[in-house]
């Protein structure tokens, strides 16, 4: 606007202008009006807002007057050093030429040459927003331009609130519709792994952060990267928050925190890398059950308080509905034992008791008969206590009891069940003798044996997407070995949550023994898997 218009002319567009900033609900559109407004009141043929975040660093950029390649070659938003860092807090800044100014650096490679220059901060509730700099206007700025452009800010400051408010309430309002849907899912999915990873997933894509991590309780005390996904998410997966650091501090503590890096000085060295970052711990009944951990790259825009607070609500939301899903599958156990007490009630007191009745008989009817009859009914006879064995293995087994029987015949279910879960037979090779005389004396490692092959054919069943199965179960140097092999999809099926694997790792850890996950072929779109457990035996 010429400086010679006048006074009420100025008031005027002034006002409109305000009007103008005060129609826009959308944070861009609010900063696009504002520039917009501040160009066509002062003259100047270029305008930029750069927002800051609580550190003082450049944030994001908005400009009028520059056309978009340029916009697009700059790449960065200039920092607020040289003549943008001698822009203060409160009043405005006037230069008559940007270039020949002794504190012209500071405007990033390719940036339009700056002239005649004025520059002001924006605030919000207190807190410098931005640095708005209008340039290259014919003629210097003059007091008038300061002016309007003072009171212009102080309209823009209120927009800009309530486009803030206006985000965050759009924000919490998706938060907890993904809150209500992964609720659902855990109370009605048998897999609480699915729910884990939605929850990990949904807090990765609504914060727009760039990894994330669900930490769970492990073993002796330990809190452990349960779930991860987004950059970097492998190298996360199973790794143990260290002992005093922030991230147990926010457990034990139950409150959530932001920083603009990862905090505290006991970090992990995989997490270092990361930017701004947002804890928000698992609160259900005043104790916390696990951490939600999000992180952003570095230069990436901070986490604000609210973004803080509606995490902590997905994240209190989230624990208690994996203690309603906790509490569905005691349930659920709770009626399975009974169901498994029942029956092995009823095979005692029926089949148990009839094979019993029956083996009499065919033992007193061998007496009355010829030889050659005899020798029949005493083959026959055998194989009804082989039946007998068989239904007292399953009824120790229904009742929870520590099997004795041989470690052949417990796995030799296991594969007959193997093969109903895959929905094919497996190829197996198995040396009974050798681990028959390797758990000898050490019942624990049958049960081991026995949980092991269970897991990991279960994990080929409900993972692999595989066709075919090797299982090879062998004993040798004072070593038990469980080695499977499929030609599935390949271990990233299986590794997307640690616990899945982790008890098995767990399990070998414990008698001095190793687990592993790998490809089978590497480099192939079908890779397959290799997955062995081998462990010390019983001396």
């Amino acid at each position: 606007m010429p400086d010679s218009v006048a006074p009420e002319v100025r008031a005027h567009a002034l006002a409109q202008a305000v009007i103008a900033l005060n129609t826009e609900i959308e944070l861009g559109n609010v900063l696009d009006a504002f520039l917009v407004a501040a160009t066509e009141l002062t003259g100047a043929r270029y305008a930029a807002i750069n927002v800051l975040d609580s550190q003082g660093r450049s944030q994001s950029f908005h400009s009028r007057g520059m056309p978009p390649e340029m916009h697009d070659m700059i790449g960065r938003p200039p920092e607020p050093v040289g003549v943008l860092g001698e822009i203060p807090v409160e009043g405005t800044l006037y230069v008559h030429d940007v270039a020949t100014h002794e504190a012209r650096i500071g405007l990033p490679p390719g940036h339009p040459p700056l002239h005649t220059f004025l520059g002001a901060s924006l605030q919000v509730r207190g807190r410098v927003f931005g640095q708005l700099y209008l340039a290259n206007k014919d003629g210097d700025f003059t007091e008038e331009d300061g002016h309007d452009i003072r009171a212009l800010a102080s309209a823009a400051s209120v927009a800009i609130d309530h486009a803030q408010l206006y985000d965050l309430a759009l924000n919490r309002e998706r938060w907890l519709a993904a809150a209500q849907r992964i609720t659902t899912h855990l109370l009605a999915n048998d897999d609480p792994g699915d729910g884990l990873q939605e929850i990990i997933d949904t807090a990765l894509q609504l914060s727009h952060a760039d990894t994330a991590a669900l930490v769970l309780p492990g073993l002796d005390g330990a809190w452990v990267m349960e779930v991860t996904a987004g950059t970097s998410a492998q190298e996360l997966l199973g790794l143990e928050l260290p002992a005093g650091g922030t991230g147990v501090g926010v457990i034990e503590s139950g409150e959530g925190m932001i920083a603009p890096e990862p905090p505290g000085k006991n970090v992990l060295e995989q997490v270092t890398s990361y930017g701004p970052s947002l804890y928000a711990p698992l609160v259900t009944q005043g104790e916390s059950v696990g951490l939600l951990m999000l992180w952003r790259a570095r230069g990436a825009k901070e986490f604000d308080s609210g973004e803080l607070s509606i995490a902590l609500r997905f994240a209190s939301q989230a624990a208690l509905a994996l203690s309603l899903s906790e509490l569905s599958h005691v349930k659920s156990v709770s009626a399975l034992n009974e169901e498994r007490a029942r029956l092995a009630d009823d095979l005692h007191d029926f089949v148990s008791q009839e094979l019993f009745a029956t083996a009499m008989q065919i033992e007193s009817i061998a007496e009355d008969v010829d030889p050659p009859i005899a020798a029949r009914l005493r083959s026959t006879l055998e194989h009804v206590k082989r039946a007998q064995h068989e239904v007292r293995g399953v009824m120790s087994s229904l009742a929870g009891q520590r099997s004795n029987e041989p470690i052949a015949e417990r796995l030799r279910r296991e594969l007959v069940l193997a093969r109903d879960s895959l929905g094919f037979e497996p190829s197996v090779t198995a040396e009974w003798p050798d681990l028959d005389a390797a758990v000898a004396g050490d019942p624990a490692l049958a049960d081991d044996l026995v949980a092991v092959t269970r897991e990991l054919v279960s994990n080929v069943a409900r993972h692999a997407r595989a066709s075919a199965v090797r299982i090879n179960l062998h004993a040798s140097d004072g070593r038990v070995e469980v080695r499977i092999e499929d030609n599935g999809i390949g271990p990233a099926g299986a590794t997307q949550r640690h616990s899945g694997t982790s008890n098995l790792a767990n399990r070998a850890l414990r008698r001095n023994g190793t687990f592993s996950l790998l490809e089978r072929w590497p480099g192939r779109d079908r890779p397959g898997c290799v997955a062995v457990w081998n462990v010390e035996a019983s001396a």
